[in-house]
């Protein structure tokens, strides 16, 4: 089963997720996310901790991916703003105030 990135909502059944604790002698504690109907081998499990980090990740990038978005505009802004000084300069030099 392919969970892909970052939190698993759903299982491939169909079914929710649940977290639930590990009370395993070498995870105790631990929590995980698992199918909410059937716990085995076709079904959903993920540690919590390694969802969360590969969510970080995602997170992540898309952040970087919407900062470079807003300095492409900002600078079509400013090149939007200086064009629109051009115009005006130039129509109040039609205008004969130049």
């Amino acid at each position: 089963m392919d969970l892909g990135r970052g939190i698993p909502m759903r299982c491939d059944c169909g079914a929710a997720t649940v977290v639930l604790a590990s009370n395993t002698a070498r995870n105790p504690g631990r929590r995980f996310y698992r199918c909410g109907a059937i716990s085995g081998e076709n079904h959903v499990f993920k540690w919590v901790d390694e969802a969360h980090d590969e969510e970080f990740v995602v997170v992540a990038n898309k952040l970087a991916t919407m900062e470079q978005d807003l300095a492409d505009i900002k600078a079509d802004l400013a090149d939007m703003k200086n064009d629109i000084s051009e115009n005006v300069a130039l129509i109040e030099c039609l205008r004969g105030k130049c």
